[in-house]
């Protein structure tokens, strides 16, 4: 058993980093860039960046430049595996729009990870690179024109999730269209701003990990959440958790800072935080209060 000065010498891995992109320039597109290529070593060996973008006109590009310094880090570390989360709205008002996004922004961006594909076809093992597109809906959203496109996604092997709030929970009655998505996430309220999307995805992934060992008392409600970053591309500010970036707590920036620093900067906030039971029981009582509908 380790003794508790090892255990509090232990710097954290982080297990994901949201990155909020918007309309930086190329100089802090570079930074962020930069940034991200450092933390890399300091990530777990599976892990998930989510990339949250307005739309798919302005993300995808940003994202294809980003993912190219993902992809050298991955063939540079055989052992890594990245879940790469495009989290972004899709507006699809005709089967033309299905084609045009699909052939446009999808395909490419898969063929993009060709040689990880083949990687793990030769290997027979699961891809190092998965690609998982995530949509976040609207009262517009027709279910039927979105299972199609989550059709295309499921035959060239991306994973689709969804992302409803309360104005979209109506979907959930499209049970055709739930068995096609790999994830569904709950928003509590009907906002889509950036903020409620991360702290959703945040909490859900926290309480979906957590729900089997509270069962079993093997976790405490007020030890600390997975190591994580939330980074907010357009004034380079970061996050050190959900709370924080809902109360616009920045711990430091992405342009002052090397990552090292930043790391042990986070690890004296993580072992200082006394706000996580707090949280916690903000996150229960959201989630046991979204009017689901029965079967959810």
């Amino acid at each position: 058993m380790m003794n508790n000065d090892f255990q509090t010498n232990l710097k954290p891995v982080l297990q994901k980093i949201f990155i909020v992109l918007g309309k930086q320039d190329r100089e802090q597109l570079e930074k962020l860039v930069l940034t991200l290529s450092n933390l890399f070593q300091h990530m777990n060996f599976t892990s998930h960046l989510y990339f949250m973008a307005e739309n798919l006109s302005e993300g995808m590009p940003q994202l294809e430049y980003i993912q190219k310094n993902i992809m050298v880090f991955l063939k540079e570390n055989l052992f890594a595996r990245f879940y790469v989360n495009l989290i972004h709205r899709a507006p699809l008002e005709t089967a033309k729009d299905i084609d045009y996004n699909f052939n446009y922004y999808y395909q490419p961006w898969k063929r993009s990870i060709r040689a990880f594909d083949i990687e793990s076809n030769e290997h027979r093992e699961a891809p190092r690179l998965v690609l998982l597109p995530v949509v976040v809906t609207d009262r517009q959203t027709d279910s039927k024109l979105l299972a199609g496109l989550f059709d295309r996604f499921n035959s060239s092997f991306l994973l689709p999730a969804l992302y409803l709030n309360t104005d979209t929970f109506f979907l959930t009655e499209d049970e055709n269209l739930l068995m096609k998505a790999h994830k569904v996430y709950y928003g509590h309220s009907n906002s889509a701003e950036a903020a409620e999307i991360v702290s959703t995805i945040c909490s859900q992934d926290i309480l979906e990990k957590a729900s089997p060992n509270v069962a079993s008392r093997t976790v405490l409600m007020n030890a600390p959440c997975p190591a994580a970053l939330i980074i907010s591309a357009q004034d380079g500010m970061v996050y050190s958790c959900m709370d924080a970036f809902r109360k616009k707590k920045s711990l430091t920036n992405i342009y002052g800072e090397h990552a090292n620093t930043l790391m042990t900067q986070y690890d004296q906030y993580h072992k200082s935080n006394s706000d996580c039971l707090e949280c916690r029981k903000q996150m229960v009582e959201w989630f046991s209060s979204l009017g689901l509908p029965k079967g959810i």
